[in-house]
């Protein structure tokens, strides 16, 4: 099982050789301007390539975002995941918005329009095989992490031991920094691996854990 910076380390050493900006661009063709400059910025926001790179090597068999909005994310995943390989996503209702940069068919992808507090929405998704969740709700004016907290305690049963768990914006507000740092103590929800990869991944916050790496503050599961 692989620690949590281990997979970090993974994504930037594939990053070396591979060069997913002209696909990446190509996929976010409908895209604006400010989306694709996120994607090509690797000096603060370098999570778009490196997920891109990560997902290419490791080749996780279900994959399950949390807040998809236009669908950008996405998109740099599904250019290097394989066809047998399902990317779900789950975004709310943003007046026609949600998902309206995935024009092209990708037959492994699976869009979802509704709250992700709702369980209702992931009829026929079995959760618990997922490998790879990403996490990227919160809210710019939720200083209290409130909605990353609930995800946690509802979603948490269903994180299978080993999974990778991507929380974005963990240190947007001060909310959302408690969360973290409730996740880091090592209690509320379990024994991970964690790794803070704010630098390079994304100047707001970004955070790796693998979902209970350790059955005891010493010993690897």
């Amino acid at each position: 099982m692989k620690t949590a910076k281990e997979y970090f380390d993974m994504g930037m050493e594939r990053l070396k050789t591979l060069n997913p900006v002209p696909s990446l661009i190509s996929a976010l063709k409908y895209a604006n301007e400010g989306a694709k400059d996120d994607v090509l910025n690797i000096n603060g926001c370098a999570n778009y390539q490196w997920g891109a790179a990560l997902v290419d090597v490791w080749q996780p068999k279900q994959v399950v975002e949390l807040g998809g909005a236009m669908g950008v994310w996405a998109l740099c995943l599904l250019q290097y995941l394989k066809p047998e390989n399902q990317l779900y996503s789950i975004t709310l209702k943003e007046g026609g918005l949600e998902f309206s940069y995935v024009k092209d068919h990708y037959p492994n992808f699976h869009p979802i329009v509704g709250n992700d507090l709702d369980m209702e929405n992931w009829e026929g998704v079995n959760l618990k095989q997922t490998d790879l969740w990403y996490i990227d709700t919160g809210i710019a004016d939720d200083h209290f992490g409130e909605q990353l907290r609930k995800e946690l305690d509802l979603y948490s049963p269903l994180f299978k031991r080993g999974s990778l768990i991507l929380f974005d914006d963990i240190h947007k507000n001060e909310g959302m920094s408690r969360v973290w740092e409730e996740l880091t103590r090592q209690g509320r929800w379990g024994l991970h691996s964690f790794y803070d990869a704010t630098d390079p991944l994304h100047w707001t916050g970004y955070g790796l854990v693998v979902w209970n790496y350790y059955d005891d503050e010493h010993g690897e599961t």
